[in-house]
């Protein structure tokens, strides 16, 4: 498999840098988007990325203020822009095109297809909010430090930008999404996300549609980290069901 590191300018100036794992002859692809202070360069987003990889071609991407791209985190107001840079790079290369986000991540995926559903066919949303000012963070609890200190990777963390800028709600963005088949991914234990915030995300969606809450599950990526087999048999079986043969 062939690994290039890339780069795409967003309409706002921004540099973005991917990484596109890929093999000669495929058609579709699935574009990875990470949470805050998280990168496309720690252990975990390498690992899902190399498991995703023997079905389909990969794109994972640093949204501003992270990794190697530039500027600074907005927190879900202007990385709309980033993704769709990315899909805009993506889209004449690619037939079929599915987005896996995780918590602001798949914020920033549910309200960027909404505007831009172009060559997306499938729709995975991790640990989503409905809106940003609901994200519950109980930081002080026993399972948001032990998520805190695993994820302190190689590769994570974040350069901030204006925390105040308005931002759309994906509770909000997410009817107008149609035709895309749309997966929510959620664990009973997010203490930074709270399940219900799934539950309300799936019960706006248009169908298709699929909510499954993992038990005893934690936060975003924490999910593949804790049960890699668990996570990739709900992601696999849906893009299995959700995208053309690879």
């Amino acid at each position: 498999m062939d690994c290039d590191t890339l780069n795409v300018t967003t309409s706002d100036g921004e540099r973005i840098s991917f990484v596109h794992r890929h093999e000669s002859g495929r058609e579709v692809a699935v574009v990875l988007c990470h949470g805050f202070f998280k990168s496309k360069d720690t252990s975990t987003f390498r690992r899902l990325s190399d498991t995703l990889a023997r079905g389909y071609d990969v794109v994972t991407m640093d949204f501003r203020g992270h990794g190697r791209s530039s500027g600074r985190y907005t927190f879900s107001a202007r990385e709309g822009a980033d993704l769709e840079a990315v899909l805009a790079w993506m889209r004449p290369r690619y037939r079929s095109i599915g987005v896996l986000g995780f918590s602001l991540g798949a914020a920033v995926a549910i309200n960027t297809v909404s505007h831009h559903q172009d060559g997306v066919r499938s729709l995975i949303a991790v640990s989503a909010p409905v809106a940003f000012e609901e994200i519950e963070f109980k930081w002080w609890t026993a399972e948001a430090i032990r998520r805190g200190i695993q994820g302190l990777e190689p590769g994570a963390g974040c350069r901030l930008g204006n925390l105040f800028l308005a931002k759309e709600r994906p509770i909000e963005r997410i009817r107008f999404i149609q035709g895309i088949p749309a997966l929510f991914l959620h664990g009973t234990r997010d203490v930074i996300v709270e399940h219900r915030h799934s539950r309300r995300l799936y019960a706006a969606a248009a169908d298709p549609k699929r909510l499954e809450i993992i038990e005893g599950g934690s936060h975003a990526e924490a999910l593949f980290r804790d049960d890699p087999e668990g996570f990739m048999r709900v992601v696999s079986e849906w893009l299995s069901a959700t995208l053309p043969p690879a």
